[in-house]
């Protein structure tokens, strides 16, 4: 009877540890198809900035081709991803028609096309994004209550058997009273283990990982959840890419997070986001008077020099400012502040607008 007992204690130990296992798999499906959703966002977005910035098809192109680059990586490591990829690719070509149209200043034409194709072929999308997150969380949650199932089962047979044999077996009790013990205690461990893992997955699908300031996804979760006054200054390094060319992509990396690190400093009380690339953004509960402020300390504190990779570098940070009274103005800040930026960038650079009115360094 004690040897069988102990026999079904290991089979549910590792049957316990096997749908723990998968529901870590699940979680981490479910954190890959949330980050495609972001991409496919920000992909989506490229045609409001195209139009905004005049930018250069080529400059375009690049952008596209470094998110698609990323969902790509995604898809080719989701389990029975054919489908998704089809429906991917499909949204990719409607995309690139407007985007098309769009570049050789189309305006009207590529409109129709994303109100009658694109904007119907994301929410399709969107819609079979949410529904695969929905299956995985689905399928973690049962992984992880059949694994409390099977331990409760276990629990269970360990004390019937110690119970039967007690009255014979009184040091084989202890004994087996000890394995319990370890067994829970494993168990926590794996529990706590569990919950740290999935913390994780929260914080990194939220933050940079480079810098470890919060990313695109929790820049949107601040300017659609504020409920009244807010600034969003829109951050772009000027001369980083020479720098980067010249030293090397690591002290690259070096230079922004020095960059960060001087953000934090310069914005007080505000949230600083990195964007990707040499982009940041600082959103402030704070009036336009206020936020001109933070404004000018950004534009001083990047233009200091810094000291990457054994040398003295010298860039600059171009702002757009842009503020609100009103909740749910989180769209037109972005586009204001990313307006307003790129007067600078095709001005004087290293210094800040505020909305139609520019203020150089």
């Amino acid at each position: 009877m004690l040897a069988l007992a102990l026999v079904l204690l290991a089979a549910v130990t590792v049957a316990n540890i096997e749908l723990h296992g998968r529901s870590r798999a699940h979680e981490g499906t479910r954190a890959q198809l949330n980050e495609l959703n972001v991409l496919l966002h920000e992909e989506s977005s490229l045609q409001w900035k195209t139009l905004a910035s005049r930018n250069t098809p080529v400059k375009v192109a690049r952008e596209l081709g470094a998110i698609r680059s990323r969902e790509r990586a995604i898809l080719d490591k989701l389990p029975g991803s054919e489908g998704l990829s089809k429906q991917v690719s499909g949204y990719h070509a409607v995309l690139d028609q407007e985007l098309g149209l769009l570049g050789v200043g189309k305006t009207a034409e590529a409109l129709a096309v994303e109100q009658g194709r694109t904007d119907p072929a994301f929410v399709v999308l969107a819609s079979t994004l949410q529904r695969l997150e929905e299956s995985e969380t689905a399928a973690a949650d049962l992984a992880k209550t059949l694994a409390d199932f099977t331990l409760i089962l276990a629990m269970a047979a360990a004390v019937a058997a110690i119970g039967l044999l007690l009255y014979r077996f009184e040091r084989e009790h202890r004994a087996s009273m000890r394995a319990r013990e370890e067994l829970l205690r494993q168990q926590q461990e794996a529990l706590e283990t569990l919950a740290e893992h999935e913390a994780l997955v929260r914080h990194q699908a939220a933050h940079d990982p480079l810098t470890g300031l919060p990313n695109r996804r929790a820049l949107t979760e601040l300017l659609t959840g504020a409920a009244g006054r807010q600034a969003l200054l829109l951050v772009d390094l000027d001369e980083f890419k020479p720098v980067n060319d010249r030293l090397g992509h690591a002290a690259g990396d070096e230079l922004l997070v020095a960059v960060a690190g001087r953000l934090l400093d310069a914005a007080g009380a505000g949230t600083v986001v990195r964007l990707g690339g040499d982009e940041f953004a600082v959103v402030l509960d704070a009036d336009e008077a206020a936020a001109v402020v933070v404004a000018e300390r950004i534009v001083a504190a990047v233009a200091e020099p810094f000291e990457i990779a054994g040398t003295s570098v010298g860039i600059g940070a171009s702002v757009g400012l842009a503020t609100t009274a009103r909740a749910g103005d989180g769209d037109r800040l972005l586009r204001e502040a990313d307006e307003a930026m790129y007067r600078v960038k095709q001005s004087t650079k290293g210094g800040f607008a505020v909305s139609c009115v520019m203020t150089a360094r």
